[in-house]
């Protein structure tokens, strides 16, 4: 247990800690190629029309199941069919978590960013933060493919206070310009926050606050997604009480739902904590939910050997324990876009 001194002495730790920046993956000419600049319209090239839907993606893939490659495999063929039926009227930015890069080359090992990297459909749609793990603690992280239509300004990565060595991923897009000329972005979060009981996870939501809600840093909205590991009676509040709204409560539903629960349907430990809703979309400022879905649901791993083998270990077939989220967002600002090359 940690007494309350304690805890007011990491949390002010917590909140000295400032976002790393890191770079973002284009693909171009047959490769991927790191960018530590902002990709930013081009100011001779003729204005592009800003987006103003934007379709947010968050999956945990489970880094302890076995044959993890052939259930990447699964999980990138089924996000493919998915992102294929968003309107291109929609940016559709892709958040997961738990994702592996083993240095070794057996058929066991994982290996989740070549897989990503590898598949055309991504190549051809999105930019990506990671294609290596050398920005990551952990011998796993998070990772966000985004779409390559969007200017945006910078990726970074906070720290935890943490017992699991997590962090935070943003993705700072540019909006369209205010009137005083100022820059203003939409900070996307892409989060796993601590396991467990999580004694840390009240820490890190109020450092979320500090980074997410701060117009100083040009943040005029934000949007948070992935595995808050909401497994406590206090994690239900958590996102409300930092200043937050819950995109799952916003639309009318209610805390404790089970058709609203993101774990616990394909785990074989699920009596552990129940069925719970510990994956979330939450949100601040000048943006709306207007749908968010479960995703994820039911999908198993396509090779027929694989699964046989994912069978006789005791393991289930999934591609893992996870349900995802598909979040539809108005963005009142619009977002700013780039031309393609």
């Amino acid at each position: 247990m940690v007494s309350k001194a304690m805890l007011h002495s990491l949390l002010q730790k917590q909140l000295s800690y400032s976002p790393e920046p890191g770079p973002l993956h284009t693909f171009r000419d047959a490769t991927w190629r790191p960018s530590s600049t902002p990709v930013l319209p081009d100011p001779i090239a003729p204005a592009v029309a800003p987006l103003n839907s934007l379709h947010l993606l968050t999956w945990n893939i489970d880094f302890m199941a076995s044959r993890p490659r052939e259930r990447m495999a699964s999980a990138l063929r089924y996000l493919e069919q998915l992102v294929a039926d968003i309107p291109s009227s929609s940016a559709v930015v892709i958040f997961l978590q738990e994702i592996m890069e083993s240095e070794n080359v057996g058929e066991q090992d994982a290996n989740d960013l070549s897989q990503i990297a590898n598949a055309p459909w991504i190549q051809q749609k999105f930019n990506v933060t990671d294609i290596g793990s050398g920005e990551w603690d952990s011998p796993y992280g998070q990772v966000a493919l985004v779409d390559r239509r969007l200017a945006v300004a910078r990726v970074s990565r906070l720290r935890f206070v943490s017992e699991y060595q997590r962090v935070a991923l943003f993705v700072d897009v540019c909006l369209c310009s205010s009137s005083s000329g100022d820059a203003k972005y939409l900070r996307l979060c892409n989060v796993h926050l601590d396991s467990s009981y999580g004694t840390m996870r009240p820490v890190q939501w109020k450092a979320l606050a500090k980074h997410l809600q701060s117009g100083a840093e040009g943040v005029a909205a934000s949007i948070l997604a992935g595995d808050c590991n909401a497994n406590q009676p206090r994690d239900r509040t958590e996102p409300q009480d930092n200043g937050f709204k819950d995109a799952y409560l916003e639309l009318g539903r209610g805390e404790g739902d089970e058709e609203g629960a993101t774990w616990g349907f394909q785990s074989l430990s699920w009596e552990r904590w129940g069925r719970q809703r510990l994956d979330k979309e939450v949100f601040w400022g000048d943006v709306r939910v207007r749908k968010l879905d479960r995703m994820g649901v039911g999908v198993q791993v396509e090779d027929e050997a694989a699964r046989s083998e994912i069978k006789s270990l005791g393991e289930l077939p999934f591609v893992t324990d996870h349900y995802g989220l598909m979040g539809d967002f108005e963005v009142q600002d619009g977002l700013r876009t780039v031309t393609s090359d």
